[in-house]
């Protein structure tokens, strides 16, 4: 379960990276429905790995502790990082949107 928490962290800052890029596209071609769409998406796995870290907190084993606490370490940063990144696509979705 440990693998599938840190394999989701991966997937959740590959998202956050693509995510600002993602809304000057959506907003060139009009799509704010799909922004919004896949907005709920990376906020769906943000939460499934929130839920993940408190089921590990009661399940892992002492030699697995170590790799719970480097995920628990930068958690706020991961937060940050999805909510500049949600704030970035939004901003260029509304720049691509008016450049049109």
């Amino acid at each position: 379960m440990l693998d599938l928490a840190l394999a989701l962290s991966a997937l959740i800052w590959f998202c956050v990276l693509l995510f600002p890029v993602y809304g000057f596209v959506a907003g060139r071609r009009d799509r704010q429905e799909h922004l919004k769409r896949a907005q709920g998406i990376l906020l769906s796995l943000v939460g499934l790995l929130l839920l993940f870290d408190l089921t590990l907190g009661v399940m892992v084993t002492d030699a697995e502790m170590v790799e719970l606490e480097r995920l628990r370490s930068y958690r706020w940063w991961m937060l940050g990082a999805v909510a500049v990144s949600l704030g970035v696509a939004w901003a260029l979705f509304k720049v691509a949107h008016k450049a049109r």
